[in-house]
Parts: structure tokens; sequence; C-alpha cells
């Protein structure tokens, strides 16, 4: 099951910035997003997806909407 969610993250480019966006994820996902040892999972796969041109981003939160 689906459900919307929007995610707070750290992005790296030239400079860093912080960014919000809604999604929809499924709940391994969300899981992986709230335990530390699972998120890089989750930012390398979103770093091309969401912040192409990214050196880096780190998500800072995720909260269901």
């Amino acid at each position: 099951m689906m459900f919307k969610v929007k995610v707070r993250v750290r992005v790296s480019r030239n400079t860093v910035t912080t960014e919000e966006f809604e999604t929809m994820v499924d709940q391994d996902t969300f899981r992986k997003c709230t335990m530390s040892n699972a998120k890089k999972e989750v930012e390398a796969a979103w770093k091309n997806t969401f912040f192409p041109g990214a050196k880096e981003i780190m998500i800072m939160g995720i909260n269901k909407i």
C-alpha cells in the first residue's frame, strides 16, 4: 500500500540547501527512511531521481500526510 509523505532533505551541490518535496512511498521505504543504517539506500535512489546533479543528499525527516 502506498501513501503520501512530505520529505525534508539536505541537498549538497555547489552549496548546501534544505528542500522539501512530496512523494508516494510504501511502508518498507518509509521504514528505511526512519532507520539510520537503511537511509543511505533510499538516499542513493532518490538522489538521481529527485535531485539530478546533486553531489549528495541527506534525509532529514519524513512525515505521512
